[in-house]
């Protein structure tokens, strides 16, 4: 059954008191924290969840890695068996958590805009949504929940996007969410997402809020 947008707006409200909740209290999980020092990104994760292999990451985006490839990504799995498909599979009953920063071609930089953070892993903008219906001849799987623009300052913006998706091949409707930076002169791409099933979106809000709070980007001074 495809996500509705009233159903989105039902699952946003839902979220957010649950959010609250999670605030208000005092509880927290513990953390391993991610860190990747030559880009000054950050984040953090509960530590019962796992790393999932970078070679089987980095085959699976077809990006080479090392120093000076302009690329550095990871991600963490909350199943008990991590595994790339569940970061790039069709879904998930655990959550997921990917991060991606890489260099912009300064050939390219003309060419970003919020709109590229917001699609760089699904069809999430007007624009975008619109053409994939177009060429597919139906309605797109992607239903938006939220999007915020954020201004963070200190030489950043971005933005903030929570979205359903549903699955072609009957798996549960899937939650993205994504939060993306820019810096200033267009150089450089941070994204952050989290990903999970709606049932998981709503039960485990707590540890997937406390991983998107945690995103920090630092540019450099």
């Amino acid at each position: 059954m495809a996500i509705r947008i009233r159903r989105g707006r039902r699952i946003a409200a839902l979220c957010a008191g649950v959010l609250t909740t999670v605030l208000l209290s005092g509880c927290s999980p513990s953390w391993t924290y991610v860190t990747n020092s030559a880009d000054r990104t950050y984040l953090k994760v509960p530590t019962t969840w796992h790393q999932v292999s970078t070679t089987e990451l980095a085959a699976k985006l077809n990006i080479p890695t090392g120093q000076g490839s302009g690329v550095w990504f990871t991600a963490y799995d909350a199943d008990n068996r991590p595994s790339v498909d569940h970061v790039f599979g069709a879904g998930t009953a655990a959550p997921v958590v990917f991060v991606f920063v890489r260099d912009v071609p300064e050939s390219d930089r003309g060419q970003i805009s919020l709109d590229t953070l917001r699609d760089m892993l699904n069809p999430v903008s007007a624009p975008a949504r619109q053409q994939m219906a177009m060429l597919s001849g139906g309605a797109s799987p992607i239903t938006p929940i939220s999007d915020t623009v954020l201004t963070p300052g200190h030489g950043l913006h971005g933005v903030h996007v929570v979205y359903g998706k549903d699955s072609s091949n009957g798996a549960p409707p899937q939650i993205y969410d994504q939060t993306g930076y820019l810096n200033d002169d267009a150089s450089m791409i941070y994204l952050s997402m989290v990903q999970c099933s709606l049932s998981c979106y709503q039960q485990r809000q707590k540890e997937i809020a406390g991983v998107v709070s945690s995103f920090t980007v630092k540019e450099s001074p």
